[in-house]
């Protein structure tokens, strides 16, 4: 249990937080929705980046990969290099794009590049169903955790970090989520940064620690191997990293939201980079935690106690409960960046949703004609509260299944790499239409579910590396042996009131093991560190297959501000196939007064879309509006969306 000092840095954490979300309500009591959703696309570039960290480190994040390197070495910690160079790409090719159109919704993009709404809404409808799986499944693991130090049951510690989250998201908006975000994000510093500092004292040290950890094979960087069946190498977790991070900082609405929020393109950039030095900082700390703690019980392993194998999630309560607690204020350092990672997590969530649910399907219904923009920021406050309850819900749900909800949660991000991959289709596939991307999009989520269930229905979790017990029999605690007290700390507290949630590593994958199989099986074996890569790709390659069969675009039909640079100069160049598309031509055998838009001749053009070629060829380029509408110089030539 937390003693008094304990209890009282929890405590103002909590009230800190709470306290910038009512200043942030009352100072923006009469906000409009762009200045609750965006902060008025003013806000600095340092305090958004500090947000989007923290964002992204859940309380998995933390006990996930103390838990990885602890029972099976450092090979994932490679994983942070994808992140960093995916974070560059986004920086340099995505936001330069998407930044310009001065949107709410990410997903406006995909509207306005494919000219379709129904993939726009099929796209937020997805994103919306993992978003609350998410939040469900942000509470209930880090609630299990606190079940030993706050004297609290499971769901009174979930409804008070749902609420808590709630209210001052829903009070400040984007401006109370942001800063809080900031002192939030140096709770989670300080904390872990404790576990570190309290255990390599107690090890004899960093260099002994490390020295302990490298004799008993925890340390390994660089297995070069290119065998996609092993769970863990160079590549794969250096693969893994760069897609995991076009996913979350690219395309997903809660972290764009971050970088929609400041002044220019210059700004947004600066956001993803000063992003990518504190998240490379922090998970530092979160890995180093579990070497060292994997020092401090080298010789007397808690998870592997007994014969029984416990999840390595564990292994950070262990540590906390037994050495941290020793120390007044450190154990509550810790607890508290906890639920600094909880709150920081879960309000980008419901930020980021609202947004979602606002723009995509609420803003244009006839009962909101007449709303004043107040009355609109009132109605969006009260819809991140009920997001936030929604979450609660879905996490008390949880707590009832708590292995299906994991497994659910693993089989609703089978779409991150789909998602990935209709977003790079739009940037870098100028020829590909709406209906082939959206082709493309839901055979690469039918492909990324087929494997993913074949995963979970054939793998086994990886056991530990080799793991000692030597000195779980001294009476004395020294450098690297403890007491019997670690028994009775997994058999009582752990066993009775922290429930597996299966193996889940950092990032919400389930662990699995190399285990190849022939036939079509054999997909299953394959790492788990591939599945958004092959969701991505799988989406591209049908997409422009569908095109070769649907027909395409030619450079005159499609805005160029919205295709990657260089992807426009080599369209340009590229001269279009000389065939009829297939599907294209079976539309004019059958109905042949059907319009045949795809084809490349004059003469299959309407008189108005010869006019719009025309016009687009005498130099009568689009250009933007001060209210972000796309307007023609003379008159529209390819029909446009307003961008809010």
């Amino acid at each position: 249990m937390l003693g008094i000092l304990d209890i009282i840095l929890l405590a103002a954490s909590l009230l800190v937080t709470l306290a910038i979300g009512v200043y942030h309500g009352v100072k923006g009591r009469k906000a409009t929705p762009a200045e609750y959703m965006l902060g008025g696309r003013a806000m600095s570039p340092l305090p958004l980046a500090m947000s989007m960290m923290v964002g992204t480190i859940s309380p998995i994040t933390i006990m996930g990969n103390i838990g990885e390197m602890y029972a099976y070495g450092t090979q994932l910690w490679i994983m942070d290099v994808g992140l960093a160079l995916g974070m560059v790409v986004v920086a340099e090719m995505f936001i330069p794009i998407f930044y310009p159109m001065h949107m709410v919704s990410l997903y406006q993009y995909i509207e306005q590049r494919f000219r379709s709404k129904v993939l726009r809404l099929s796209s937020v409808l997805i994103t919306l169903l993992a978003a609350y799986l998410f939040i469900g499944f942000l509470l209930y693991p880090p609630s299990t955790f606190l079940v030993h130090f706050t004297g609290l049951g499971i769901i009174p510690n979930i409804v008070i970090m749902g609420l808590v989250c709630g209210l001052y998201s829903a009070f400040g908006g984007v401006k109370a989520v942001v800063h809080t975000d900031v002192v939030q994000s140096m709770v989670m510093l300080v904390g872990v940064l404790a576990i570190v500092v309290q255990c390599t004292i107690r090890v004899g040290g960093l260099e002994s620690a490390w020295s302990i950890a490298s004799e008993r094979g925890r340390i390994e960087f660089y297995s070069m191997s290119l065998d996609p069946y092993q769970r863990h190498s160079f590549w794969l977790t250096l693969v893994f990293g760069f897609f995991f991070s076009l996913s979350t900082y690219g395309v997903n609405q809660s972290q764009t939201q971050r970088t929609f929020s400041t002044g220019s393109v210059q700004h947004a950039k600066r956001v993803i980079y000063y992003a990518i030095f504190g998240m490379l900082l922090l998970r530092f700390l979160i890995n180093l935690a579990g070497v060292v703690i994997f020092a401090f019980y080298a010789d007397c392993d808690p998870l592997t106690m007994g014969g029984v194998v416990k999840s390595n999630l564990r292994i950070v309560v262990v540590y906390v409960l037994q050495d941290l607690t020793s120390i007044p204020g450190l154990a509550g350092l810790f607890v508290a960046s906890i639920y600094a990672a909880v709150l920081s997590s879960v309000s980008t969530q419901v930020n980021s949703m609202t947004a979602l649910l606002w723009e995509d399907f609420l803003k244009n219904l006839k009962v909101f004609e007449t709303w004043s923009e107040v009355t609109i920021t009132y109605l969006q406050k009260l819809l991140v509260f009920l997001t936030g309850v929604i979450g609660i819900v879905m996490s008390l749900i949880a707590t009832n299944s708590p292995a299906f909800i994991s497994r659910l949660f693993r089989l609703t991000g089978a779409i991150s790499g789909p998602m990935v991959g209709l977003f790079l289709t739009g940037l870098y596939l100028p020829w590909v239409k709406g209906k082939s991307a959206g082709f493309g999009f839901l055979l690469s989520i039918v492909f990324s579910l087929w494997i993913v269930t074949g995963q979970l229905l054939t793998r086994t979790d990886p056991p530990y590396l080799p793991m000692s017990h030597t000195n779980c029999t001294t009476t004395t605690t020294t450098n690297t042996t403890t007491t019997t007290t670690t028994a009775s700390v997994i058999n009582t507290s752990l066993t009775t009131a922290m429930p597996d949630i299966t193996s889940v590593s950092s990032d919400g994958e389930i662990d699995d093991n190399h285990n190849p199989q022939e036939g079509m099986a054999a997909l299953y074996g394959l790492s788990y560190c591939l599945n958004y890569c092959w969701g991505s790709i799988a989406c591209l390659v049908l997409a422009a297959l569908a095109s070769l069969l649907a027909g395409w675009n030619t450079p005159d039909t499609i805005d160029e501000r919205l295709i990657a640079p260089t992807a426009w100069k080599i369209f340009k160049k590229l001269p279009p196939p000389s065939y009829e598309p297939p599907l294209q031509k079976l539309a004019r055998l059958i109905s042949p007064h059907a319009d045949s838009y795809a084809t490349n001749s004059s003469a299959d053009r309407s008189p108005k879309e010869q006019d719009g070629r025309q016009s687009r060829l005498d130099g009568h380029l689009l250009q933007d509006g001060h209210d972000g509408t796309f307007h023609a110089k003379s008159e529209e030539i390819v029909p446009m969306m307003k961008i809010t």
